[in-house]
């Protein structure tokens, strides 16, 4: 996966919104306040279009189901939650990083097309990852305030040689990314009984994280202002103007938020940056789950891609 940080933005910047949000079911801000890490498991995980209408239907309380209080409910909950941030990261940052990195790596097309097809998507790949190095590294100095944010915890510079702020900031997300590697194999048990099966839908279910650390200490260190640029990372990408990005900030600084306010943010072109129509997808669709998890609509949120 790439612009992984990204995804977690989007999630965590929707679960304050949420936190704030009248609309929002007290059994949702609830779970995702006391299984945030479980949540944010959910916004890394893909299909949710699978698995999020399902497992609302089956714990929302007009079901026979325990109730939220329940905490292995509670969690399972919190994953659906997580799930429906990456579905909205998805929608939007999937197409722009598609259409910038295609951008780049056009350019140099004369050169991909002598090495043949294998050396055209090899191109295409890199150029992926260094949009998603550029924006993960943005919403990690505007979202996480270089690390200052959880699930960050900037209090030792382990692979560093120079401590420092800085220092102790990139070594946090050095270790996040090692983290999410590390999520495809922790705590998995295999069955005693069928153990083939279960390994290939393992495999099948996996997707490899194909980030270069040393791309992204090198982006984060000394980002190119050119590229900046190319890649529209303070345009197309993240705009601090847009009203739920300021909102999102000003609930991260303890700030109050007026409810006519978010209501503002959440209209179809209140924002334009991709960053800023996700988190107000997310929190939109979070609006509707809670509908339906109260019984106010039988339509659980669409997630479909």
């Amino acid at each position: 996966m790439s612009d992984l940080l990204t995804h977690w933005a989007v999630f965590e910047d929707a679960r304050r919104l949420a936190a704030r949000d009248a609309t929002i079911t007290p059994a949702f801000q609830a779970a995702l306040a006391t299984e945030t890490e479980i949540a944010r498991l959910g916004a890394l995980t893909r299909g949710g279009h699978r698995w999020i209408p399902e497992l609302l239907q089956r714990y929302r309380p007009a079901s026979d189901q325990p109730a939220t209080r329940d905490g292995n409910v509670r969690r399972k909950l919190a994953f659906a939650l997580g799930g429906i941030a990456h579905y909205a990261a998805d929608l939007w940052m999937k197409p722009l990083i598609s259409r910038v990195a295609r951008a780049d790596w056009s350019a140099t097309d004369a050169a991909a097309q002598r090495e043949g097809d294998g050396g055209r998507l090899a191109r295409e790949k890199a150029a992926i990852r260094e949009v998603s190095a550029y924006y993960d590294c943005h919403v990690f100095r505007e979202v996480y305030r270089d690390g200052q944010e959880p699930p960050f915890t900037p209090d030792r510079a382990l692979l560093l040689a120079h401590p420092g702020e800085a220092a102790r900031a990139l070594e946090s997300f050095v270790r996040a990314l090692f983290q999410r590697a590390l999520l495809s194999c922790h705590t998995l048990s295999p069955p005693r009984e069928n153990v083939e099966e279960w390994l290939d839908r393992l495999f099948a279910l996996l997707q490899p994280l194909y980030i270069s650390l040393d791309l992204y200490a090198r982006v984060y260190a000394n980002p190119d202002p050119d590229r900046v640029v190319a890649y529209e990372v303070e345009t197309s990408f993240y705009r601090a103007d847009d009203p739920i990005v300021r909102a999102a900030r000003q609930i991260q600084r303890g700030e109050s938020l007026p409810a006519a306010a978010l209501d503002a943010a959440l209209t179809e072109a209140a924002n334009r940056s991709a960053y800023g129509r996700a988190v107000a997808l997310a929190l939109q669709r979070l609006r509707e789950a809670s509908a339906f998890w109260e019984g106010r609509t039988n339509q659980p949120p669409d997630v479909r891609q």
